[in-house]
């Protein structure tokens, strides 16, 4: 409710003059909340409408309207113009001392300023403030007077010290201090009210200030307290008072501007008041705590240990001053706790916090809910358990710390000037378990909070830059986990507004200018720009600069500038980068007292700085220095801490240098131990695990340890992990382009060690990440809900809400939500995946329920022919063969094919596409003569040095009567190089050629052949074919012939067209869904930056990858994708069939024609011909098995009927079944 709140009120009223008595009549209506008035409204000095006074006022105020309103009502004649009325307001007046009844002369009396200073605007929760909250107990409003001058905390010390008394509507304290202004410059200066109205004017000034962060209102604020000092008396008995909100004045615009001035000026006046003011005085404590607080402000910026001793010495006296059971005792033991954990921050010595921690379970436990400080108490219980758990790691503490924050935010009523603080100290806790723990959903929440709390402050407010800062933290804590560029361009824009909102001399702008370094470090180690790592590094210097030796923060921010110029020394060789980041983390090492939680981190800095001097000087010292420094790191780091595993990394890698260098075996069996413990770690993100596993690899082949094995399959077991199912599909495909070649270097070690048939596992199980997961999704349950179908259903029910999109808006949801909510619900949605799915593996008969399938079972899929895995590893080249009926894998060594000329041979062939000026399909120009040649001593180098010896091997015969089918799944560059054409063309011989031995198919991973179902006989056969779309790319002339050969071929058989504008995305995928064949004859393109975007180009709108992927047509057969670039993929991505055949195949297309690249527009309508000419002569109902068939005999019918060009139909390419 609001409304002005008077002790007791006489008027009287002596003049003819109207305008007096419309200033009572103003009043009046503000004595209600929602009050309107019956009668002479046209007197009154604002609008009102006709009504009645609302019955459920609190009594006191009806008794004070009603007094008025019956004299207003009544007829207004001269004798009547004497009124009188008074009432009770129970709780002292805010800025009147208790005493006498107040009287007011309005006819032009000296003491008129009176009528407007005798009120005070209170606003606060949607509740009756005035009422007690429970037996016995204060109201409300009497707490929020009694607490108007105390100091609540550190951060809000100010704005409680001013305080709205609850107010939260600006409008309102606009009105008080207008009226206040007005009553000021009204009153002359010998007059003796004058300092008092002066001094309230500056406090409210203040709580404004406070409030909005308006610099104009802290600086008034100041000057007028200043006046109102300046006119009181020596030994006036206000004096302390004035002293006292004049300090707190000037220590609120050192909180916001920085400058020094402000914080000395706060520190003498808040002296003199506590040496006017004798011990036994109700304000002393808080005059004490005030004191104690502004001497830690100054210790923080300067560093001056007489201020932090001299700070704890106030403290302690306010909290000595103070009788237990006294409501504000916790709150002095806070501030008390926050002096002690200073200094011990800065000089380490007896940790406070556990006795700070009794004392506010001691109060809590004491404070009913309903109490109004009961969410500040557990506000300090939260901040208190999370100091300790920064300090001792126990996980109890943090999840207790998280538990209290929840409390005191849910105890806070919305739109309470702490509301927001106690969201931000929540997501603190939050984000600090997420460091600790990883876990997702407490980064999610932690920004959240963050998030809310930015939305919430007002710009201008004094504390909006902190809150952009926390922002700006917590989202570049989750792109180090995920990986979303999003969210580190989020998390550099956040702290950017935080510095450009935070004035220079402010003392929080060297953390600001720090966080903001490191943002631009990270993306600079992400993407590589120069100007990134420079501008780091310029900020954080700065940051260095501008920070007193002494300052608490020094050794961090001095650790920040060693890690960058680290950085930049690896990327630009500059020897003074180095010994600049040597000399930076050994000072913030020096500088960091023992027991410090940071100071392992800095240890390890430093030993990670030396490291890299070695490696570029050669230094003995160094290296043993470093080797030094990170043992003691991770000696002194307990288990399950999640820097464990980095720590241990980086120790091997120092050790394996050493090894390096000297060659002395204990150091690499140190380093293996190192590298094996970090890497089988379960806690960590699982990037840095799997950097622990490929040096573990690295370190075992040194010496053909006898853990190399272990190592490799190690780092197969984490790659999903790395690319997690939570993740959207562009940051899945991000990670798996930076893990290299890791599953063909393990494959290669397994084939050299004899274990081919763990080779060709992990060529299955380590690629087409993604693809594997989208068809887990989509795995059927039937026989896990014969056992248990709720885990049944309620899997099935996750999976199919994550299989409808990755974090990209679902269009078939009714509930509009942001990107952000998506991605969290999405998130959390894997997660509930992941331990269902573990669920089901406990239990009997389910241990192997989607795991990768072992050698035994894939085995199975060469029943239609051979399978042949060919590996591409820089250590070396071979194929794995599965054949039907031959026990395990085939081994076939490839010794004149190498990584090397394989890439090679990739670049010669993007050349040759280039200048062969095939672009799209209607743009192709004619081909120039040297480009089939080249094309042809490609296909005769991949002839004879990978097809022929596998064929070979395998005994394959050149019989044209009786040619078998037969699978390849190529890895690394490969990929890109057209292996179904290879073969001798400058011949006419047979067997030159692998067209001459098999009819190829192309499969992403064997497990994709695995229990293909047969095609659904009983379903009827329809097909879709969308031609020439008007995509508003070039027009394709030949399409329009392609569709008549079809409708020609496929006769009376069901078979829906949509041609040109008819063939709209929404139609097209709608006809996709009912109809099991589909052909497409249209543009197609493939997004080099961003694959999941490559796509279809249809009439309206592109039929993106993501969107084909999203689909899971069920009941789909065959896709005959007439288009440019169907099956071109990703260069970063070779391991991921990233591509739109990949995507019609996981929508559920089995068996899909495609191209490599762009197509000829007039060979494209007769190889549709011959393709389904060969394809029905089977019967009635084509089958989609026959299509790797149709397609090697209709291009082979066409080349041998006509002159076509090498590289007109060699794109052409069948992939699945």
């Amino acid at each position: 409710m609001s409304g002005f709140f008077f002790r007791e009120i006489t008027i009287e009223l002596s003049a003819q003059d109207e305008h007096y008595l419309k200033e009572i009549f103003h009043l009046v209506l503000m004595l209600t909340l929602n009050g309107r008035v019956v009668g002479r409204t046209d007197l009154l000095s604002r609008e009102s409408s006709p009504g009645v006074w609302d019955a459920n006022e609190p009594l006191m105020l009806r008794e004070i309207v009603s007094h008025f309103t019956l004299s207003v009502y009544g007829e207004i004649g001269t004798e009547e113009r004497q009124l009188l009325a008074s009432g009770e307001v129970y709780g002292p007046d805010l800025y009147d001392e208790l005493g006498e009844p107040v009287k007011i002369l309005l006819d032009g009396h000296e003491d008129y300023p009176n009528m407007i200073l005798k009120t005070k605007l209170i606003a606060a929760d949607p509740f009756d403030i005035t009422q007690p909250l429970s037996a016995g107990k204060p109201s409300y409003f009497d707490r929020l007077v009694r607490r108007n001058s105390q100091i609540r905390s550190d951060s809000s010390a100010v704005s409680s010290s001013y305080g709205y008394g609850g107010f939260e509507n600006p409008e309102s304290i606009n009105i008080i201090i207008q009226r206040q202004k007005l009553a000021a410059n009204l009153t002359p200066d010998d007059h003796p009210e004058k300092p008092r109205r002066l001094s309230n004017l500056g406090s409210s000034l203040g709580a404004r200030f406070q409030h909005l962060g308006n610099i104009n209102d802290i600086d008034e604020a100041v000057s007028h307290l200043q006046t109102a000092v300046i006119l009181t008396p020596d030994g006036h008995p206000d004096m302390p008072s004035r002293l006292y909100n004049l300090g707190t004045s000037f220590l609120a615009r050192f909180q916001r501007l920085g400058n020094l001035d402000d914080i000395d000026n706060a520190i003498l006046r808040l002296r003199a008041a506590v040496s006017l003011t004798p011990d036994v005085h109700p304000e002393k404590p808080s005059q004490l705590t005030n004191l104690g607080s502004s001497l830690r402000a100054r210790f923080q910026r300067l560093g001056n240990v007489d201020d932090i001793d001299n700070a704890i010495a106030q403290h302690q006296a306010a909290v000595d001053l103070t009788p237990d059971g006294h409501p504000d005792k916790p709150e002095l033991l806070s501030n008390l706790e926050n002096s002690l954990h200073a200094r011990f921050e800065r000089l380490g010595g007896i940790d406070p916090v556990d006795h700070a921690i009794v004392q506010h379970q001691e109060t809590v436990s004491h404070t009913p809910d309903d109490h109004p400080d009961k969410p500040r108490w557990l506000s300090s219980l939260g901040s208190s358990l999370q100091t300790r758990f920064q300090r001792l790691g126990n996980i109890s503490d943090i999840d207790n710390a998280i538990e209290r924050h929840q409390e005191a935010v849910n105890l806070t009523p919305d739109g309470y000037p702490d509301k927001v603080k106690r969201l931000n100290n929540l997501g603190n806790s939050l984000l600090i378990r997420f460091r600790r723990l990883g876990n997702l959903d407490d980064v999610d929440n932690a920004i959240a909070q963050y998030q809310a709390v930015v939305d919430l402050t007002p710009d201008g407010h004094p504390e909006k830059p902190s809150w952009l800062n926390n922002l700006g933290s917590s989202l570049r804590t989750r792109f180090q986990r995920f990986g979303n560029l999003d969210h580190l361009s989020s998390s550099i824009a956040r702290h950017q507004a935080a510095v450009d909102l935070t004035p220079d001399s402010h003392p929080d702008k060297l953390k600001r200018l720090n966080n903001l370094g490191n943002s631009l470090l990270i993306r600079f180690q992400r993407l590589g720009n120069l100007d990134d790592i420079t501008n780091a590094i310029a900020r954080q210097q700065a940051a260095v600069d501008l920070t007193l030796d002494g300052h608490p923060s020094k050794p961090s921010l001095l650790s920040s500038l060693g890690s960058s110029l680290r950085t930049r020394f690896q990327r630009l060789g500059n020897l003074d980068d180095i010994d600049n980041s040597v000399a930076q983390h050994q000072a913030a090492f020096d500088l960091t007292p023992a027991g410090h939680p940071d100071k392992l981190k800095r240890l390890n800095n430093l030993g990670n700085s030396l490291l890299s001097r070695f490696q570029r000087l050669g230094n003995l010292d160094d290296i043993n220095n470093a080797i030094a420094k990170q043992q003691m790191a991770v000696d002194l780091t307990p288990d399950g801490h999640p820097h464990k595993p980095s720590r241990l990394t980086n120790l091997g890698i120092s050790l394996l240098t050493r090894f390096k260098q000297f060659g002395q075996s204990h150091d690499v069996e140190a380093c293996i131990a190192q590298f094996s413990v970090a890497a089988s770690s379960s806690i960590g993100p699982p990037s840095a695990r799997l950097t622990a596993a490929k040096k573990w690899i690295h370190a075992a082949l040194i010496n053909n340890h006898t853990s190399l094995l272990a190592a490799c399959e190690c780092a197969i077991t984490i790659i999903p992990l790395v690319a997690w199912l939570g993740l959207s599909i562009p940051d899945r495909h991000q990670h798996l382009a930076q893990i290299g070649g890791i599953v063909r270097d393990a494959a290669a070690i397994a084939i050299s060690l004899g274990q081919c048939d763990k080779a060709l596992e992990w060529l299955d199980h380590g690629r087409s990440i993604v693809w594997t997961q989208i068809l887990q999704l989509r795995t059927p349950v039937d026989q896990l809900r014969e056992f248990e179908p709720n885990l049944a259903n309620r899997l099935l029910h996750i999976s199919q809400s994550l299989d409808q999109g990755t974090q990209e808006s679902n269009p078939r949801s009714q509930l509009k939500q942001s990107p952000e909510e998506e991605a969290r619900q999405y998130r959390a949605l894997a997660k509930e995946y992941d331990e269902i799915v573990d669920k089901v593996r406990s239990l009997p008969n389910f241990r192997d329920f989607l795991r990768p399938p072992t050698i035994y079972r894939l085995v199975e899929t060469a029943k239609g022919g051979p399978v042949v895995v060919i590996n591409v590893s820089d250590r070396r080249c071979d194929a794995l063969a599965l054949v039907y009926g031959v026990d395990g894998v085939i081994h076939i060594p490839l010794p004149d094919l190498t990584s090397e000329r394989v890439a090679e041979l990739q670049v010669e062939l993007k050349v040759i596409l280039k200048s062969s000026g095939i672009r799209l399909r209607a743009l192709r120009e004619e081909i120039e003569a040297g480009g089939d040649e080249e094309c042809k001593r490609i296909l005769a180098e991949l002839w004879d040095n990978l097809v022929k010896p596998v064929l070979d091997s395998l005994a394959f015969s050149s019989d044209p009567e009786i040619l078998p089918r037969m699978w390849w799944c190529v890895t690394g560059p490969l990929a890109f190089l057209p292996i179904h054409a290879a073969g001798v063309y400058d011949t006419e011989d047979s067997g030159e050629k692998i067209q001459d031995y098999a009819i190829v198919s192309y499969v992403p991973t064997i497990s994709a052949l695995l229990e293909q179902p047969d095609a659904p006989e009983h379903n009827p056969f329809r097909h879709l074919s969308a031609i020439e779309p008007s995509s508003g790319a070039s027009y394709i002339p030949n399409t329009e012939k392609e569709m008549e050969y079809i409708r020609r071929r496929l006769q009376n058989r069901d078979h829906i067209v949509l041609h040109k504008a008819e063939a709209t995305k929404e139609r097209v995928v709608n006809a996709m869904k009912d109809c099991n064949w589909l052909h497409l004859a249209c543009h197609g393109k493939q997004n080099a930056k961003n694959p999941t975007k490559s796509a279809l180009l249809l009439h309206g709108g592109d039929l993106t990858l993501e969107e084909i992927i999203r689909l899971n047509l069920p009941h789909a057969e065959f896709a005959f994708l007439s288009a440019c670039q169907t099956m071109t993929g990703d260069e970063a991505l070779s391991e991921e069939a990233v591509h739109i055949a990949g995507g019609m195949s996981l929508a559920g297309y089995r068996s899909v024609v495609a191209t490599m690249w762009s197509i000829e527009d007039e060979l494209a309508p007769k190889v549709a011909d011959e393709f389904y000419a060969h394809l029905l002569q089977y019967g009635e109902r084509p089958d989609n098995r026959k299509a790797a068939e149709a397609l090697h005999f209709s291009v082979k019918k066409l080349r041998e009927e006509g002159d076509i060009e090498m590289l007109s139909w060699v794109p052409f390419v069948h992939l699945g079944v």
